[in-house]
């Protein structure tokens, strides 16, 4: 038999594995949740590949090494007329191999993923079963010398996901954001994003009533701690409605706070401010020192993104 008719028939099994291991990188991993999902066929392939990403990558390169190598072998032990005529077959089967067995296939891979992934996901998971043997003692010798990889976290998942779904175009954009801001929020501490002590508005209670609300209205926020001797000793807040409601009363009365410590996790703080229904908290250092302040507004921006208000023009938001 010629060697160029054993020839032919590797080149395909090395373009057949070529195509599926590009269309297993280039499809979209919700495409393949959902053939999973609907049980279409293959599904069982398409599930394995969302369990162990890597196993068919592996078993398509593993059966693309084999049969490259089995196909010099072929023309080493055939081809005998001599060095040029084992040059000759060599440089065929090479220009076969490249054009034919990977830039044919890649080309179409890319451009029909999920079509392609469709037809040649049976012949790759033959392939996987084929070569789950040998793959599985290479793995054992890799592991026992390096580290076992750290299993992805829920969050990691979930970030995957979104980086997924903005390139296939799935959701808005802002509700992309909005979900970024939730994965982020669960591990941001509320020393991240408090105002700190240098730029914290406060009013001193023993102001007279007239100087307090003139204050007040000059800071254009909503509410402002109210502080007595120094601002390391907060003893709560007054709205712009308390004084609007009494200008001329001393800061006798005061709306509560919540405290806080700098590494604690704003998603514990929100809860805790949200059932105490406090509306500013004081973040506290260890020796009882104000470092600044965070409100529940700010809490909030952090899952949703800049909440613009009218006074947000001309001064602060608190």
């Amino acid at each position: 038999m010629s060697v160029y008719l054993l020839t032919l028939p590797l080149v395909a099994v090395v373009a057949v594995l070529t195509g599926a291991a590009t269309a297993l990188r280039s499809v979209s991993r919700l495409w393949l949740r959902h053939w999973a999902e609907q049980r279409l066929a293959g599904a069982a392939t398409a599930t394995l590949f969302l369990e162990r990403p890597h196993q068919l990558l592996v078993a398509a390169g593993t059966g693309i090494v084999g049969t490259v190598f089995a196909l010099g072998a072929i023309i080493g032990v055939h081809v005998g007329d001599g060095a040029l005529a084992t040059v000759n077959a060599l440089l065929t089967a090479a220009l076969l191999l490249l054009v034919v067995g990977q830039l044919i296939p890649r080309a179409l891979a890319k451009r029909w993923p999920a079509q392609t992934l469709a037809l040649l996901l049976p012949p790759l998971q033959l392939v996987e079963r084929a070569t789950a043997p040998l793959v599985a003692l290479a793995s054992h010798a890799v592991a026992r010398r390096r580290p076992l990889a750290p299993v992805p976290t829920a969050q990691e998942a979930v970030a995957d996901l979104l980086r997924e779904g903005e390139v296939e175009g799935v959701g808005a954009a802002a509700e992309r954001a909005i979900i970024s801001g939730v994965l982020e929020f669960g591990t941001r501490q509320v020393g991240d994003v408090m105002t700190r002590r240098a730029d914290v508005v406060a009013v001193d209670r023993a102001l007279p009533g007239p100087a307090a609300a003139a204050f007040v209205a000059q800071a254009q926020f909503s509410r402002v701690p109210v502080y007595e001797g120094t601002v390391d000793h907060v003893v709560g807040l007054v709205t712009s409605w308390d004084v609007i409601a009494r200008p001329a009363t001393p800061l006798t009365f005061v709306r509560p706070v919540a405290v806080a410590a700098p590494e604690e996790l704003c998603q514990s703080l929100m809860r805790r401010m949200l059932r105490e229904r406090r509306h500013l908290a004081v973040v506290q250092g260890g020796a009882g020192e104000t470092l600044g302040i965070v409100t529940l507004e700010d809490l909030v921006e952090e899952v949703v993104g800049e909440i613009q208000d009218e006074h947000d023009e001309i001064g602060g938001d608190r």
